[in-house]
């Protein structure tokens, strides 16, 4: 819990005093006994505190997401699809779902994707505390119904202290940010981490749905996993692995994009990273995808980077072998769980990534 939001403790505004077995009277027994005006004082001390608070977590301006949104750069998607992008972040961190209470996310995302075809798989509840996973399955079309399958993956828990009720929008700078990043006794987490990630995914389905599929595009199948509790030890993808084990079969490769990495790059020159085991860079599956990573850069004018850091550290490192899931895109978001920061820009680049990547898959 986030101390700063509440009086200091045994002050005669803390409202525990009562439930804590203090001698202390409790601030509404003590009224009779205080003097008008030091209570008008205090009342007018608390609307000021409160105010303060409230006012720095007031909701971002929507019109200043969707126009970062609209006016960012992009190599497929069109400024009402950049904008939708923002718009979906938006959505999707102000839902709450620390890790082990993911049910509310997860459900908002099976109605978004079955709303372009996806089948939800159904899950095995076996023992307690099952994770709230989500499985879905986007079936091939076309020529493609005999290809292998494409895997991707991102976890929907945020950790425990994460306050997207402080979420603010910056226009100068197109960035989401914690509204108390300045405060250093806050952990200044709004689930940036992997709701970043999340968002690609989504982002890109409903893109090539809308741009591609619907209009008689044929595609591969399309494996979407949404972990849970991936920040208490990767809990939700050990489970699948060990209990849902034909989800990974005929992949032709697995996609996933986590949070951020325990790595410091020349951002934004390097707003790409891949984490790819070098010995695997020339090897197939990871070399095409490596090879579709270079050729966008080429084309938006970007640079990547490709590291080991971070091998083993996320959902991805507890797929079974048969997943391929030894290449890792990590999300649009900076800061380590605090004063974390997540740019229109760079939501707009990977989904735009993402996009292209599949339709590659597919020709």
């Amino acid at each position: 819990m986030d101390a700063t939001r509440f009086p200091k403790r045994g002050s005669p505004l803390d409202p525990t005093l009562e439930h804590r077995g203090s001698t202390a009277a409790p601030f509404h027994k003590m009224s009779h006994r205080v003097p008008i005006g030091v209570l008008r004082t205090l009342t007018l001390l608390t609307i000021a505190w409160l105010g303060g608070r409230i006012a720095l977590a007031a909701s971002p301006d929507l019109t200043a997401v969707r126009t970062a949104g609209t006016n960012a750069s992009s190599v497929l998607l069109d400024a009402p699809a950049r904008a939708a992008v923002a718009n979906t972040f938006l959505d999707l961190v102000r839902i709450k779902g620390v890790s082990g209470e993911e049910h509310a996310i997860r459900d908002a995302l099976r109605l978004r994707l079955i709303a372009l075809g996806a089948t939800n798989v159904p899950l095995k509840a076996i023992g307690s505390n099952v994770p709230a996973n989500l499985a879905l399955v986007i079936p091939a079309t076309g020529s493609f119904t005999n290809q292998p399958g494409i895997l991707l993956n991102a976890h929907i828990d945020t950790i425990v202290v994460s306050t997207p009720e402080h979420l603010a929008f910056d226009p100068a700078t197109g960035d989401f940010h914690h509204a108390l990043e300045s405060d250093r006794s806050v952990i200044s987490s709004f689930g940036g981490d992997d709701r970043s990630g999340v968002t690609v995914i989504v982002s890109t389905l409903e893109f090539l749905h809308a741009r591609h599929w619907s209009k008689g595009r044929g595609h591969r199948r399309i494996v979407v996993l949404f972990t849970a509790d991936e920040e208490r030890g990767c809990v939700g993808a050990k489970y699948l692995a060990r209990r849902h084990p034909e989800l990974f079969d005929n992949l032709e490769i697995t996609l996933s994009i986590d949070g951020p990495l325990d790595l410091q790059t020349r951002y934004p020159e390097e707003s790409l990273v891949t984490v790819v085991p070098t010995r695997l860079m020339d090897v197939a599956p990871y070399s095409r995808t490596l090879g579709q990573l270079d050729d966008y850069c080429r084309r938006a004018g970007l640079r990547s980077r490709r590291t080991e850091v971070g091998l083993g550290m996320g959902d991805f490192a507890y797929f079974p072998p048969e997943a391929r899931a030894q290449l890792h895109l990590r999300s649009p978001v900076r800061g380590w769980h605090n004063r974390e920061r997540v740019k229109v820009q760079d939501l707009i680049t990977h989904t735009d990534l993402l996009a292209t990547m599949l339709l590659d898959w597919d020709r």
